[in-house]
C-alpha cells in the first residue's frame, strides 16, 4: 500500500528525521535502518514493515497527469503541485503478499475512459463463481491503510507536504483536505474519500453510472452503478455509505443482498463479472431497488 507526498523543498539529507518520526509513531521497539544507499528508511516492528523513500526531484509528470485531470474537487491542484521540489514514497508492506521491488511499485494505472453508450443492463446469470473474499484480510488491509494514512500525515506535516497521491485509488488530494480527513479519522470514521475514488459519469441516454477504484486493494470488490436515474449527489452518497459500511464492518456483500443506507431506504447488491474491468468481479448496486 503506497502514498506519495510531494514536498515544497528538498529533503535529501533528512533521513534521521524520517527515522525519528517513524520510531515516534510506531514505538521505541521499532527497528530502523537505512537502505537504497541511504535514500530509504525501513522501519520494522511486530511484523509490520514500513519503507519511506526520499527523492530529491519532483514526481514524474506522467504519473500525476491522469489524477490531476480527475481532481475536480481540487481546482488549484496543477498550480500548487507544479512548484514541488522533492517527494516521499511511503509504503506499508503486506506480509501476506509477494514483495515488489522498490523501483517498480509506483506505476500509473489509469481506468480506461467509460463510453457514454455503455449498455445499462447487466447479466446476473453466470456459470462462473466469484472468488471468495476474506473478512480477516479486509480487516488487516483497513488497519494497514489507517497506518499509512497516519504515517503520511505525520511525515507530510514535518517535511512540508503540498499534497498527497494515494496509489490504490490513483487520486490526488490537497494537503489541507488530507490533513482534515486525518484529524477526523477513527475506526468508526474511515477516510474513505482518500482511499477510494468514486468516479461518476453520465451516459448519452441521460442515465448515470459510477465505478470505484481502491476497494480491491482493501480486500473488497469494487462497486459499480450502471444506468441509474438518481442524481450525481445521491449516487455518490449512497456508494460512499455502502463502501464505508463494508470497510468498517468488514462486511462482504452477497449476491442479491438488500443493503440499508438509511432508516427507511435500501438498495440491492449483486455480485457480477465487471462490465468496466474485464476479468474481475464487482458488486453492482441497484440504486432503484428501493423504489
Amino acid at each position: 500500500m503506497i502514498s506519495i507526498i510531494p514536498l515544497k523543498t528538498d529533503i535529501e539529507h533528512q533521513g534521521h528525521e524520517v527515522g525519528d518520526q517513524l520510531r515516534g509513531l510506531l514505538g521505541e521497539d521499532t527497528i530502523v535502518r537505512l537502505a537504497d544507499s541511504g535514500r530509504t528508511t525501513v522501519a520494522e516492528v511486530a511484523g509490520v514493515v514500513v519503507k519511506v523513500s526520499r527523492r530529491d526531484h519532483p514526481v514524474a509528470a506522467d504519473l500525476f497527469e491522469g489524477p490531476l485531470s480527475e481532481a475536480w474537487y481540487w481546482p488549484e491542484a496543477k498550480e500548487v503541485l507544479s512548484g514541488h521540489e522533492a517527494h516521499l514514497i511511503v509504503i506499508v508492506e503486506d506480509p501476506g503478499e509477494q514483495t515488489v521491488e522498490q523501483e517498480n511499485v509506483v506505476k500509473e494505472t489509469q481506468l480506461e475512459p467509460v463510453s457514454g453508450t455503455l449498455e445499462t443492463s447487466l447479466s446476473l446469470s453466470s456459470n462462473k463463481i466469484p472468488p471468495v473474499l476474506d473478512a480477516e484480510k479486509i480487516r488487516f488491509r483497513v488497519q494497514s491503510a489507517l497506518l499509512l494514512t497516519r504515517l503520511t500525515q505525520v511525515l507530510g506535516s514535518v517535511l512540508g507536504a503540498s499534497g498527497v497521491y494515494w496509489d490504490a485509488s490513483t487520486t490526488i488530494h490537497s494537503w489541507d483536505a488530507f490533513d482534515e480527513s486525518c484529524q477526523q479519522m477513527s475506526p468508526e470514521n474511515l477516510p474513505v474519500r482518500i482511499w477510494v475514488d468514486f468516479r461518476l459519469w453520465e451516459a448519452s441516454d441521460g442515465t448515470r453510472g459510477l465505478v470505484t477504484r481502491g476497494l480491491s486493494t482493501l480486500g473488497q470488490r469494487e462497486l459499480e452503478v450502471i444506468g441509474s436515474s438518481s442524481s450525481p449527489e445521491q449516487i455518490r452518497a449512497w456508494c460512499y455509505t455502502v463502501a464505508h459500511y463494508c470497510l468498517e464492518k468488514c462486511e462482504i456483500l452477497t449476491h442479491g443482498q438488500a443493503v440499508g443506507i438509511s432508516a427507511n431506504e435500501w438498495i440491492r447488491a449483486w455480485v457480477v463479472e465487471s462490465r468496466l474491468d474485464p476479468g474481475n468481479w464487482a458488486t453492482w448496486l441497484d440504486l432503484e431497488a428501493e423504489e
